[in-house]
């Protein structure tokens, strides 16, 4: 039996002497652990070898990571901000463009998500005030608020979520085509939905990381069942 394909994205960052490119395990372990096949995409801004990844694949993650360049949306950066490397946002913003256009679902974690709303021609709050709730791989709920993924992957309003992240998306200024689908209790922006057939979702939270498999799982699980039915 072929499993469902799905292609991750990855850093591409020093470590020790070396720039490398790079990925957490529990990424692959989630994609693993829930029967999935992952191929994993190097920070390569060529069409033509990004193209041959995603023609293999039936889904696509885009992960979290550090810091988009503000200049993207057009703002100087805040002095606290860790920025991605180029070639990682290069080689990101082309992947996102190449799935789009062949219709694959994406699902952006984090980072990836906070990349969406960029994409889509909104901004984000450079370093957000309530930290203490968001930081540290903190847990908290979040309240689902309609729309069409969520819904169908979760079939609650309410769940608990993890966070590690000091960005969010600026609610005065939300990508052309995008809908807000969840909030945390003081408001931050949790997850968005682009209006599309394809999925095109991205959560702050962190999945991959969640020991709770109720909430851990069920995103994975539906992502494949998309990956699959791409596939056909």
């Amino acid at each position: 039996m072929k499993l469902p394909v799905i292609g991750i994205s990855m850093n591409y960052m020093k470590l020790g002497k070396h720039h490398q490119n790079h990925i957490r395990g529990k990424y692959v372990d989630a994609l693993y652990s829930n029967g999935a096949l992952p191929i994993l995409i190097p920070c390569l801004a060529d069409r033509s070898y990004l193209e041959q990844y995603l023609d293999m694949a039936g889904a696509l993650i885009i992960i979290g990571g550090n810091d988009y360049p503000p200049h993207l949306y057009g703002q100087e950066p805040h002095p606290a901000i860790e920025l991605a490397h180029s070639r990682r946002v290069d080689a990101d913003y082309l992947l996102l463009t190449i799935a789009l256009e062949k219709k694959i679902p994406v699902l952006g974690i984090c980072a990836g998500m906070q990349l969406m709303n960029i994409y889509f021609g909104g901004k984000l709050i450079q370093y957000i005030d309530n930290r203490d709730v968001h930081e540290g791989e903190t847990y908290h709920p979040i309240h689902i608020l309609g729309e069409r993924w969520l819904p169908e992957i979760f079939n609650k309003e309410t769940i608990t979520v993890n966070s590690n992240h000091h960005q969010a998306i600026d609610p005065l200024h939300i990508g052309k085509g995008l809908q807000v689908v969840a909030k945390s209790e003081d408001g931050t922006i949790e997850a968005i939905e682009y209006e599309s057939e394809q999925m095109v979702l991205g959560i702050q939270w962190h999945p991959e990381r969640i020991l709770d498999p109720y909430v851990s799982r069920p995103i994975f699980q539906y992502l494949m069942q998309l990956a699959e039915g791409a596939r056909c």
